[in-house]
């Protein structure tokens, strides 16, 4: 009696793994593999919802199979001997069902998908009887595969992602020349990839009008008068040039414009009050500026050097923000 209980326990378990057998998934993915000469994905790019181009992948298997990713399929489309999906850059898994054979879930790719490339995975299905059709759509399937690759020699443009406007403002503070002049100063910049900027410093000084000059002590010609303590001092500068972006955060700029930096002393009441411009402490002229600006995201780091004819030299630092996508 013991002996067959066993028995019977033994051929309900072989009935039990049987029937797990009968519900496992009957298909395998044989191979996985990048096209490098497959050009499909730049040819006809499809985009994610966030506007990044996808991967494609080309499987090879019945249109009976259904797929699905963490990050979705973007697009699917049924083709002749293989099914194309377009996935989102940077996935790495894929499910794979069938209503008859089961579920292939979470087959994990060699590597993560990168736009604009293409795939091509094979499916292992069960054997079954080929008919006349079938090995028919296999000899197309070959051609199809021939065609694409003819075409993939001759397309060999790919389509360029376009940099987003950005508009940058910067408040700074400028210091320099022979009169240790401090001003304070607005940079806009509008660009792409390039652009251009407008860059103005000033004082917020203000001087007379003056008809005669004198040199650094004061002298006019060999004359040298009585001055009272009314000293005035301006200066501006006022540059524009084209902005370049070298990498996702670090941006240089040139530009030329115009630049004045004056300086007047008055004469004593004794000599007449009128004004007199300092020669030495004076200068005006085409100006010229280079620099480079750092962006920390939504902020902005600027530093520039600047001049008046080579001759005064402004050093320049300010912090701004960017408006627009980043």
């Amino acid at each position: 009696m013991p002996d067959r209980l066993k028995h019977i326990g033994l051929v309900f378990i072989l009935a039990l793994l049987c029937g797990v057998s009968a519900t496992a998934q009957k298909f395998s993915v044989s191979s996985f593999r990048e096209l490098p000469n497959d050009v499909t994905a730049f040819i006809n790019p499809v985009n994610d919802l966030n506007d990044e181009g996808c991967a494609l992948i080309k499987v090879q298997a019945s249109p009976d199979f259904a797929f699905s990713t963490p990050l979705g399929i973007v697009k699917r489309e049924n083709m002749t001997g293989e099914i194309w999906l377009y996935v989102p850059n940077g996935t790495k898994k894929i499910t794979l069902k069938h209503p008859e054979w089961g579920v292939l879930r979470d087959y994990a790719f060699p590597a993560k998908l990168v736009s604009h490339r293409s795939y091509e995975m094979r499916v292992e299905e069960p054997a079954r009887p080929v008919s006349g059709n079938a090995a028919l759509s296999r000899v197309v399937t070959v051609h199809d595969t021939l065609l694409m690759t003819r075409v993939d020699t001759l397309l060999v443009h790919s389509p360029k992602k376009r940099t987003p406007l950005r508009l940058t403002a910067i408040a700074d503070i400028s210091y320099g020349g022979n009169t240790k002049t401090l001003m304070g100063g607005l940079m806009i910049a509008l660009m792409r990839a390039h652009g251009g900027f407008a860059h103005i410093s000033t004082d917020f000084g203000s001087c007379p009008a003056t008809s005669r000059t004198c040199d650094r002590q004061g002298y006019i010609g060999d004359w040298y008068p009585y001055y009272a303590d009314g000293k005035h001092h301006s200066a501006f500068i006022a540059t524009g040039g084209a902005i370049h972006r070298l990498s996702c955060r670090i941006r240089v700029f040139e530009g030329i414009g115009y630049g004045s930096v004056r300086t007047v002393w008055q004469l004593a009441e004794s000599e007449g009050g009128e004004y007199v411009r300092n020669k030495h402490y004076s200068h005006r002229g085409v100006a010229f500026e280079a620099g480079a600006i750092i962006d920390l995201d939504r902020f902005a780091i600027k530093a520039s050097v600047s001049s008046i004819k080579g001759t005064q030299w402004f050093a320049s630092i300010g912090v701004g923000i960017n408006i627009g996508k980043l």
